[in-house]
């Protein structure tokens, strides 16, 4: 016996909406799959309507309809027939009531998988060799698998925007598979329509009458990616229409082709419609740290069209108060542990002019910023000055070089000293305060290929940071620093319900005038680093008595605390899981690795590297998930480098690497000795967005 099958592209599963469920009817209190080897009773209930009332308070009663139900048993056998389970059937279904409610129970016979038994593409004998190949390349459909109906559609569906990309702008496909049930192979045929060869015409820019933005600015952004007379490929429309987005004035762009004149050419039109050029954005920011507790108020101003011309102009304010270690402690004057408090801004400007000299590609972007941060090791009261030029050769991949100039008035923590100063600055100080003037060149590369920045599934991200600081630039500090950062995504299962995500980052600090300031060495820990450690503590650390307290004497020895001091050299890692259980509920479970070294960073390093183990729950927003790990480090690696001073002696002595550590995980499970280094061995960061 043979059954023809004739689905399209787009065939799939097809769930209704169920009546409005009534009162009065059973409420499901069970439901049971049994029977499926090859599909996941996950899998399947994801597929029907019936559903089981969750078991936590206040949980969303699901209500037994039998018309659904007989319709979810239908989906089921339909679930097995798209796997190529063409005598699947279900062997035993019921609806045992139970005390307020019903359970539900099936089970499922799943028959034997039908393969691939011939695969033939047809219409394809006249093209080019190079074109043939590249219309079949990484086929899903292999003589002797499984036939599943989403490897033939990605067969049929592939084969188009490869023969799109080599000019066969009007190629479609059709198919047909025979089904032997007696025999469980399948007969699998494509037939190929190339069509003619096309070529890209003239660009012909369609705005709304009282458009602010030139037709002409459109025209250049899309004549970058797509030339005249050059062969048609939709990578090129992409590629013209993510350029005119990134202009940043358009809420809707549509980059089609027209119909051919009589010859192989395509008029390409563009269609665009702006957005409201002025937006005014505010809110709140949070960080909850072990270490580091702060509330800020957020609100951004944006003209898009300032003083024409697509300029751009950028007001970000900042406003909150910082506590550490956490509000409780100032707040109770906790003399247990050194407590600070104060106000913390930011208040910046970026303008940017676009086509640079004529240029679509350049643009030049300026900005000055006025800071105020508390951290552990100092306050710092900040300026920065930055000037430099966009190029875009690609709308994924941006080049800017920019000159900045940058002035510190860095108040150190309590404990700093004319001893410790130069150690935790970077500066000479009698008075523990010094001002650090920077003037440096920085090249940053960025190439962007995630399909969603905020929370990405698939893709990747890597860029790489230079800075050249010092020399003929002046300055206090002569350095160069740089920082590559690797990113990369990949995902699996139905609705990219699990990401593999993985991050790799080498830091280098070359100190040429001596010490490095404070300001531009690296910091590991928190909530975007390696999160073993709370924010910055993965950092060589320099413990110190704490001024205001009673100076030493014998059985009374001084109070102190350690302050994370930065470093010349880091590396960090990351390797994460993301799983959705829920439409807006991930977890996710992660391994983080780091070490932050004084000196710069070797291959002698990596076996002192520190490694942690976490969970995770992000529950997604439309700014970015919320986020919530606990991790917990391992008994691997070295620990970061300990420095101590004496203030009366002038002298600092270290560094260690050998010192009691806290096993505990918040006091709790694990031993808890007395320590210089209070960290625990586990921390909690809550935040917003992605670790990376």
């Amino acid at each position: 016996m043979v059954v023809a099958v004739g689905w399209g592209a787009g065939s799939g599963a097809v769930v209704g909406c169920a009546s409005q469920q009534k009162k009065q009817a059973p409420v499901v209190r069970d439901l049971r799959i049994e029977g499926n080897q090859e599909i996941s009773s996950r899998q399947i209930k994801n597929k029907i309507l019936t559903a089981k009332t969750g078991w936590w308070p206040f949980a969303t009663k699901q209500y037994f309809d039998p018309v659904s139900w007989e319709a979810d048993l239908r989906r089921i056998v339909r679930l097995y027939e798209a796997r190529g389970y063409y005598q699947a059937r279900i062997a035993h279904e019921a609806a045992i009531p139970r005390p307020k409610g019903v359970a539900l129970e099936v089970t499922i016979d799943e028959g034997q998988v039908t393969k691939v038994g011939t695969f033939e593409v047809r219409g394809l004998e006249a093209l080019p060799a190079a074109d043939r190949e590249a219309a079949l390349l990484k086929m899903p459909l292999k003589v002797g698998a499984p036939f599943e109906e989403s490897d033939w559609d990605s067969a049929k569906s592939g084969i188009v925007p490869r023969l799109h990309d080599r000019g066969y702008a009007k190629a479609t496909v059709e198919g047909e598979v025979l089904v032997d049930v007696k025999t469980h192979l399948a007969a699998v045929t494509i037939v190929v329509h190339p069509g003619v060869r096309y070529h890209f015409g003239a660009i012909d820019v369609k705005t709304a009458p009282q458009a602010q933005v030139p037709a002409v600015f459109v025209w250049e952004q899309a004549r970058l990616a797509i030339h005249e007379g050059a062969l048609y490929s939709d990578e090129a429309l992409e590629e013209a229409q993510r350029r005119i987005f990134g202009m940043g004035v358009f809420g809707s762009v549509t980059v089609t082709v027209g119909t051919a004149d009589a010859t192989d050419v395509l008029p390409v039109v563009v269609t665009v419609r702006e957005a409201p050029f002025r937006t005014l954005r505010l809110g709140v920011g949070v960080v909850l740290d072990q270490i580091h507790e702060e509330a800020r108020l957020i609100g951004d101003w944006t003209h898009r069209n300032f003083l024409g011309g697509t300029r751009k102009l950028t007001i970000h304010a900042e406003a909150g108060w910082a506590f550490l270690p956490n509000i409780y402690a100032v707040a109770s004057n906790d003399e247990s542990e050194p407590s600070r408090n104060g106000p913390v801004a930011d208040l910046g400007a970026t303008f940017e002019q676009p086509r640079l000299g004529g240029h679509p590609s350049l643009k030049q972007q300026s900005s000055i910023d006025l800071s105020r941060t508390i951290q552990e090791s100092y306050d710092n009261l900040g300026g920065r000055l930055a000037a430099g030029v966009v190029w875009q050769p690609r709308a994924r991949v941006s080049i800017f070089p920019a000159y900045h100039l940058e002035v510190d008035y860095l108040n150190g923590s309590p404990i700093n000293s004319a001893a410790t100063a130069p150690l935790t600055l970077g500066c000479q100080t009698t008075t523990g305060s010094c001002v650090v003037v920077l003037s440096y060149l920085e090249e940053v590369v960025t190439w962007d290929h995630r399909d969603k920045p905020l929370e990405p599934r698939n893709g990747f991200y890597a860029s790489m940071s230079l800075q050249e600081g010092g020399g003929p630039l002046q300055g206090d500090f002569g350095y160069f620093r740089v920082l590559p950062d690797l990113r990369a995504y990949v995902s699996f299962l139905d609705d990219n319900a699990l990401t593999f995500a993985v991050r790799l980052q080498v830091g280098e600090l070359w100190a040429i005038s001596g010490e490095s300031a404070v300001v531009i060495r690296f910091y590991g820990g928190g909530a975007n680093s390696m999160r073993g450690f709370s924010e910055r503590r993965l950092s060589p650390l320099l413990e110190a008595p704490i001024p205001g307290t009673a100076p030493p004497a014998p059985g009374n020895p001084q109070p102190t605390e350690t302050v994370p001091i930065g470093g010349n050299g880091m590396f960090t890692g990351s390797f994460e899981a993301r799983y959705s259980v829920l439409e807006n509920v991930r977890v996710a479970t992660f391994l983080d690795v780091g070490q932050v070294t004084t000196g710069l960073f070797g291959v002698s390093d990596l076996p002192g590297v520190l490694w942690a183990v976490g969970v995770g729950v992000r529950y997604l927003t439309p700014i970015g998930p919320i986020r919530l790990d606990l991790a917990r480090r391992l008994p691997f690696g070295t620990l970061p480098a300990l420095y101590t001073s004496d203030p009366a002696a002038g002298t600092i002595s270290g560094p260690s690497n050998s010192y009691p550590v806290d096993e505990s995980c918040f006091g709790f499970f694990g031993s808890h000795p007395t320590t210089q280094v209070s960290d625990g061995a586990c921390t909690l960061q809550i935040s917003i967005g992605e670790a990376f």
